[in-house]
């Protein structure tokens, strides 16, 4: 009898959260193909404020992925979204200039944690994009809906972007 009051309850719903301030948009706005025709998957994106130097954990979970030219990171959330946060557009190209990781793969994140330090004034400079699409790299498993917020200027670690829940 009790047994079943005691258990965990899985997690079935959970509020992703802007990783920077600046203005929220659709990634079907975002200028980069990839994105724009989500073949990157479903998602959103936020032009930061130039003046932001800090990208936040978009959810609690676990660094999956840092690419090896510091300008993305994946989190596998506690729902088993596999969430990318790109920072940029072509910043691949910077072989790692401008950004400084303050996490590693494995470590355990929180909402709002620190994980990179950006230097988006050096990347608008090289006439890179500043745009940081966030997009959900396992949508094809088709386990996601999505409830996408109001485009809006979003806090990082404050403003949520949409919410996800299992189908």
């Amino acid at each position: 009898m009790f047994g079943k009051l005691f258990q965990k309850q899985a997690v079935k719903e959970e509020k992703i959260y802007a990783p920077i301030s600046g203005q929220s948009q659709m990634v079907t706005d975002v200028p980069d193909p990839v994105f724009s025709e989500k073949m990157m998957g479903e998602g959103m994106a936020v032009t930061p404020d130039i003046r932001t130097h800090t990208v936040v954990a978009p959810v609690d979970g676990e660094i999956i992925q840092l690419a090896s030219t510091k300008h993305a990171f994946g989190i596998r959330s506690k729902l088993g979204e596999e969430i990318l946060v790109h920072i940029g557009l072509d910043t691949v190209e910077l072989k790692g200039e401008g950004f400084e990781n303050l996490v590693k793969t494995g470590d355990k994140v929180r909402v709002g944690q620190p994980v990179m330090k950006v230097d988006f004034d050096f990347i608008n400079k090289q006439g890179k994009g500043i745009v940081v699409p966030i997009v959900i790299t396992n949508t094809a498993e088709d386990k996601f809906s999505f409830k996408w917020s109001e485009l809006a200027q979003v806090t990082a670690g404050k403003s949520v972007l949409f919410t996800s829940r299992l189908k």
